[in-house]
């Protein structure tokens, strides 16, 4: 194999090699998983934080953080029905579907502590499948709530 082949092999490699992590953090992105693979070294750091949270997590797996939020989340307004482990690594706007409760404005954006979270989905007051909470993966603690919704009296 000629010289320039095997060079170009290499950095080849080494590229497909530094987006690996990337394309595993697409996976469990919420918005935007683009900010992954524009930025390999996000992907790495995605990994990293998912090898040093995977140490005796609180809630490691998904019927822990479903047995979690059908506590915090047991009844009106907003009851649990699902969780899905997703990276969430800076600021995330809560998305609301059609005809769902809209959080209280100083709650549109979630800010967790650690990438890694359970994000909580069920019914408000009886309307369609949203997002009502985010429970840490690593301590099981509540790091966002839609309650009180929007226009309730604190």
């Amino acid at each position: 194999m000629p010289r320039s082949a095997t060079v170009a092999l290499i950095v080849a490699g080494a590229v497909v090699v530094a987006w690996i992590p990337s394309f595993i953090a697409t996976a469990y992105a919420e918005d935007p998983a683009s900010e992954y693979l524009a930025n390999p070294a996000e992907g790495w750091a995605f990994l990293w934080e998912a090898v040093t949270a995977s140490r005796n997590p609180r809630l490691g797996t998904a019927d822990a953080a479903m047995q979690q939020a059908t506590q915090v989340w047991a009844g009106a307004p907003a009851t649990a029905s699902d969780v899905s482990l997703k990276a969430i690594p800076d600021e995330w706007t809560v998305p609301v579907p059609p005809g769902g409760v809209e959080p209280a404005p100083a709650k549109a954006a979630a800010r967790p502590a650690d990438e890694l979270n359970w994000v909580v989905s069920g019914r408000v007051t009886g309307g369609p499948e949203q997002v009502i909470g985010l429970l840490d993966y690593r301590t099981g603690r509540v790091e966002w709530d839609i309650r009180p919704l929007a226009g309730a009296r604190r």
